[in-house]
């Protein structure tokens, strides 16, 4: 923890956060980030402004709502990094809320805003590949998989370091929905069925809780689509 936002109690905010699921406990969460970038606006409070932010725009029900967010998560990322460039948060969060904002605006419309993004998460991942749950290889190897062949996309890359990914963290809903759509792309459907049926029908995993409803409904959706294709 910096010194510099000793005097903002961390430990409630991330009690908060472990309960995100909750309307309240959100926007009571929301409220008290907001009073604590006013109060010390330092890396450990910005970086979970950033993660917030990135939460409440996978959650939107409108694109327009979602980039807000997720342009709101960038700007207090990288605010992150300008505090403290050391630390894997910041980069982190800056890089997956740029991915997602080119996710949501169009791989293709974006190819800086995804190279800055790759830029970013490859060095979170330098710093600590098991944070967040795999979150900066599981990252990587989504891009891995979007970006066209002429700009170093790959499918098979992108399984390798699925592959990964499970390792650090094999029952995340999120990653494992990613190997899922990869497989799909790569022609695998049935072991891309068989992992969107493990997503359905798994335990719930009580530091996923709406991350995991939110992957649940895509697995259905994926489903269909393989049915679809028949």
């Amino acid at each position: 923890m910096s010194t510099s936002s000793q005097s903002v109690d961390l430990n409630a905010l991330d009690e908060l956060w472990q309960a995100r699921h909750e309307g309240i406990r959100l926007v009571t969460l929301e409220r008290q980030l907001d009073a604590a970038l006013r109060k010390s606006p330092k890396f450990d409070v910005l970086w979970r402004g950033a993660r917030l932010a990135h939460f409440q725009g996978l959650m939107a029900k409108d694109d327009k709502t979602a980039l807000a967010h997720f342009d709101l998560g960038r700007s207090l990322a990288q605010r992150a990094v300008e505090d403290n460039h050391h630390e894997v948060e910041g980069h982190y969060w800056w890089g997956i809320n740029l991915l997602e904002a080119s996710r949501r605006s169009g791989f293709l419309h974006g190819p800086g805003q995804l190279r800055s993004a790759q830029t970013h998460i490859e060095r979170a991942m330098n710093q600590d590949e098991t944070y967040y749950f795999a979150g900066p290889v599981r990252a990587i190897a989504r891009i891995t998989h979007i970006k066209p062949l002429i700009l170093g996309g790959s499918i098979d890359r992108a399984l390798d370091m699925h592959g990964r990914a499970l390792q650090i963290a094999p029952h995340n809903s999120t990653g494992l929905l990613h190997y899922a759509e990869t497989l799909m792309a790569d022609q695998q459907k049935a072991l891309a069925r068989q992992i969107l049926h493990q997503i359905i029908n798994a335990p719930a995993d009580p530091e996923w809780i709406a991350e995991q409803a939110l992957d649940r409904q895509t697995a259905q959706t994926r489903i269909a689509e393989l049915d679809a294709s028949h």
